[in-house]
């Protein structure tokens, strides 16, 4: 019989000798991959350890300070820069509509997975597929829109003036008694009720004055762990693992955070579904408009939670940071101040959004607060299509990552001015028609445009104008602490701020 040569070397290897070559392949293999991964991408610019290893990104987004990250990195190497591997950073505006346009071949990346809301179904910011995410917006769309929720402003008042009830009974401060109050927690609060209220029918209750769930403290402990496990791409798969989901997801069964929410918004949800067993008028809100457009109770209680989880937190994001900039320049706080006092709106009535559209400086606030300080700093990563790409004569191939920076993207723009990066709302007022056409054309990147425009864009801006001026009317406002007004300010791609605290004074309404 021939014997084989193969077997007849393998026989004659000593283990150590065969553990010493598998070392050595595995050596080889890992430079091979690392020198094709580096050469993939290495005529676009980036800093030098980003082309070989995750932990320049890493390192970014754990720092709490990621947004500047990414600013500083746009800055010195230009309008495309590398920061992973695989993943690149923008801060091209055309480049950002292009990759998020409705025909665009680009696609979202499996990041998103990270963030589903259950292990077995997808949400509307969790879903890749491309039809599958347009089924989903298109039956979600009629329900943000308005069109099928006429009750959006009156519901949405009905929690503002709770709120306004709530700084007065507890918290104005007259002569000879001062009642500090952190009133980034309260409008925390604020925009937690009106969100659930619009998306359930009923707020949760956390003007009541309390962190109902304690949602609030559990989702801030639990922003740093999962702002690392996103960013290192090992762990980042094994968060999209299905199987892991189900082990780590919150549930109905929890007691508090997340899951005890979720517990809520489904018994309201169900209990929606019996009432129109036998109501042969439903109410016509946001659940109901979903109802009627195919969402199971699951389906609903995804985009409840997805609501709750962005659209309260930027909300409130938006709110603290333009009280906090008006506050801190006098001028700007004292325009507002008599624009709001002057429109002629009456006392136990919040302001219509139509009338709150015909101010200019309020608009101007809220615009110059979304330009200055973006909510949404994450990169919200899309992968180049199979054809790949080209970008200023650089070829970039399918399956890269791209990201935007919303920080460079505002601060870094000659369009604003020379002084793009000061919060100035007299901008808005200022510009030329042409000059302003093309300001809002930029603008409307804050909640991006194209097939990943956010649904709830709509809410936000009536929500902001709503409550800003209502805040601005019935209340004077001054820090506690002028040198720090804001306590903590960290950064995970959305924004952790607390403790404004302030001194409030009620206004006489006219």
């Amino acid at each position: 019989m021939t014997s084989n040569p193969v077997s007849s070397i393998l026989e004659n290897v000593s283990p150590r000798t065969a553990a010493a070559v598998l070392v050595l392949l595995t050596i080889v293999f890992r430079i091979v991959s690392y020198v094709s991964s580096y050469r993939r991408l290495s005529h676009i610019p980036g800093p030098p350890l980003a082309a070989w290893t995750n932990l320049w990104w890493v390192r970014a987004a754990t720092s709490r300070k990621g947004h500047l990250y990414l600013y500083e990195a746009l800055e010195k190497y230009g309008p495309l820069v590398r920061i992973a591997p695989n993943i690149l950073v923008t801060s091209d505006t055309d480049l950002v509509r292009k990759v998020n346009a409705v025909r665009s071949p680009y696609r979202k990346s499996d990041w998103y997975k990270a963030f589903r809301f259950d292990a077995d179904r997808e949400n509307a910011f969790s879903e890749t597929n491309k039809d599958n995410h347009a089924r989903l917006k298109s039956k979600l769309t009629p329900g943000y829109s308005g069109k099928e929720n006429p009750n959006l402003e009156p519901d949405m008042d009905k929690v503002i003036l709770t709120f306004v009830d709530l700084i007065k009974s507890k918290y104005v401060s007259k002569t000879g008694s001062l009642k500090p109050v952190d009133i980034g927690q309260k409008i925390q609060f604020l925009t937690l009720d009106i969100i659930t209220c619009l998306a359930s029918g009923r707020p949760f209750g956390w003007l009541e004055d309390e962190d109902k769930y304690e949602y609030i403290a559990t989702m801030e402990a639990n922003f740093p762990a999962m702002n690392f496990m996103s960013a290192v791409p090992v762990l980042s798969r094994l968060m999209r693992a299905p199987a892991f989901q189900r082990m780590t997801l919150p549930t109905v069964k929890d007691r508090v955070g997340m899951g005890k929410v979720k517990a809520v918004a489904h018994e309201i949800i169900a209990k929606r579904f019996e009432e129109n067993k036998t109501q042969k008028q439903p109410r016509n809100d946001m659940l109901q408009s979903m109802i009627n457009h195919g969402l199971n109770e699951g389906e609903i209680a995804d985009d409840s939670l997805l609501q709750i989880l962005a659209g309260s937190d930027t909300s409130g994001t938006i709110l603290r940071s333009a009280l906090i900039f008006t506050i801190a320049n006098p001028r700007v706080y004292h325009r507002l101040q008599a624009e709001v006092t002057s429109a002629g709106v009456p006392s136990d009535q919040v302001i219509s959004h139509a009338r709150a559209q015909e101010l200019p400086y309020l608009n101007a606030v809220i615009k110059e607060t979304l330009r200055y300080y973006p909510v949404n700093t994450g990169l919200n990563p899309k992968v180049v299509g199979p054809e790949g790409d080209i970008y200023n004569g650089l070829h970039i191939p399918p399956g890269t990552e791209i990201g935007y920076s919303a920080w460079a993207l505002y601060r870094h723009n000659p369009l604003y001015g020379a002084d793009c990066a000061h919060f100035r709302p007299d901008r808005w007022i200022e510009a030329d028609p042409d000059l302003l056409a093309r300001m809002e054309r930029e603008h409307e990147l804050v909640f991006l445009t194209g097939r990943y425009k956010c649904l709830g864009e709509r809410i936000a801006r009536i929500e902001l104008l709503k409550c800003l001026f209502e805040m601005m009317r019935r209340f004077d406002f001054s820090f506690m602490d002028p040198l720090r007004p804001l306590q903590k300010e960290d950064n995970y791609g959305l924004w952790i701020q607390r403790g404004l605290w302030v001194r409030v004074e009620e206004l006489e309404v006219k």
